[in-house]
């Protein structure tokens, strides 16, 4: 099948049909109505708005829907203000025939989360933003949630097509797991996937690019500067440490895939030239980990398939997702003492806890690095506290031979890193 069939068995596929739609357009409407008239009963000045996919007619089907609800606060109000303020509107927060679990999450504006009782797998996340006329006036980059609905919508109505594109992209990086601005995933946000459609008209022209390019990608979707020498002079040293600079066209200051790492997109290059060479509709679905790859893998190299599970005390979310993968770095530097990791892979899908899968060949001998032969007095230190030790590349070493079990070494692990594990707010770690 050939790449413009299988895209367009994609769009059918992730596509919402008109029912789908009106129902979740439906429910988001009485929230948005009862949000109104509580903001109006309180006396508060504030309008809310619709954001994200659903705004932007952008979503596309999948097993949970989060739907952005942004409360316009007037520029009057401090942040303390608007702390207070949305801490009023959720006391006792009600809509009329039905009923939502309501949790308040933490970030650089708390924000709430509505979840209705009858369809845990929706969600609408109420976060608070200012009401300003232009972007420069934002204090948070949440205020620029309004501005870059409406741009996306203005260049949708000039391009009707640029709505399946757009969908196509989504759907092909959450298959590749490239999908999403977190800390723990620093891949592509949906407002950076939609405005790299914006900029190269398809989806189609937009991997070919990315798999065919070297070096850094600069794109200046409305050409707010003269040229890409002058955004490299003219842009925060911060902002350019992302792969790709894709200039904000709402506001130019801002880098809009600045969350991406190089780990990321050159995941996602691969992927891209993968496809292309051999596409297929399997790229676009989001399987987890392959659980039969690594079982596979590890009884060919005659290794060890083990799987950790790690729990946090930490927000779900962002927060324990970023906590956690920081953690899994800590485990396996320490695994790797004991154990050659042939692969690894980090799999956080929400909640609390996380996975961390590893094929492992065990070492015969673990080797402790001494200082270089030439600082006598630490190499005095180091022969008293290893008396079997050996030279080489100009530095003292030694060598001690282990036999430690997958299970040993977690006891291990758990025993010598306690404190540690109590600092970065992980609860437990087990072999599952």
């Amino acid at each position: 099948m050939g790449i413009s069939n299988i895209l367009k068995e994609e769009v059918e596929r992730i596509k919402l049909s008109d029912e789908e739609l009106s129902n979740l357009s439906e429910i988001t409407k009485e929230v948005v109505s009862s949000l109104d008239k509580k903001i109006k009963r309180l006396g508060i000045k504030a309008s809310v708005f619709v954001g994200g996919s659903l705004a932007k007619n952008t979503i596309i089907r999948k097993k949970k829907y989060d739907i952005d609800l942004f409360i316009r606060f007037d520029s009057k109000y401090t942040e303390e203000d608007i702390k207070k303020q949305m801490k009023r509107i959720f006391f006792w927060f009600r809509i009329p025939k039905h009923k939502f679990k309501l949790k308040k999450i933490h970030g650089s504006r708390d924000y709430y989360q509505l979840i209705p009782r009858f369809n845990k797998n929706l969600s609408f996340e109420i976060i608070p933003n200012l009401k300003i006329n232009k972007p420069s006036e934002a204090r948070n980059i949440t205020d620029l949630s309004y501005f870059h609905v409406n741009y996306i919508k203005k260049k949708a109505q000039k391009n009707k097509k640029l709505i399946e594109q757009i969908m196509l992209a989504k759907s092909f990086c959450h298959g590749q797991k490239c999908y999403g601005a977190e800390s723990y995933i620093k891949g592509f946000s949906g407002y950076a996937l939609e405005l790299l459609i914006v900029y190269f008209k398809n989806f189609e022209n937009f991997i070919e690019t990315i798999s065919k390019t070297d070096g850094k990608i600069i794109m200046d979707v409305e050409k707010l500067y003269k040229s890409n020498e002058e955004i490299i002079k003219e842009l925060n040293p911060s902002k350019k440490e992302s792969p790709i600079i894709l200039i904000d066209p709402t506001f130019k200051e801002r880098n809009a895939a600045g969350a991406l790492s190089v780990e990321t997109y050159n995941k996602f290059k691969d992927s891209c030239k993968k496809f292309l060479k051999s596409p297929s509709l399997e790229f676009f679905e989001n399987k987890g980990v392959n659980i039969a790859h690594f079982d596979n893998t590890a009884k060919e190299l005659n290794g060890i398939f083990a799987v950790f599970e790690v729990k946090t005390k930490k927000q779900e979310g962002d927060i324990a997702g970023s906590k956690m993968l920081k953690f899994s770095k800590v485990f396996s530097n320490e695994l790797k003492n004991y154990f050659d990791i042939l692969e690894e892979e980090f799999d956080y899908w929400g909640e609390k806890k996380a996975n961390i899968y590893y094929v492992l060949k065990r070492k015969s001998e673990i080797v402790f690095e001494g200082p270089s032969i030439h600082y006598h007095e630490a190499a005095e230190k180091f022969k008293k506290a290893h008396p079997i030790w050996y030279i080489q590349n100009g530095k003292i070493k030694a060598a001690k031979p282990v036999d430690l079990s997958v299970n040993e070494f977690l006891k291990y692990f758990n025993k010598k890193f306690r404190k540690t594990m109590r600092e970065m707010s992980i609860k437990k770690v087990k072999l599952i």
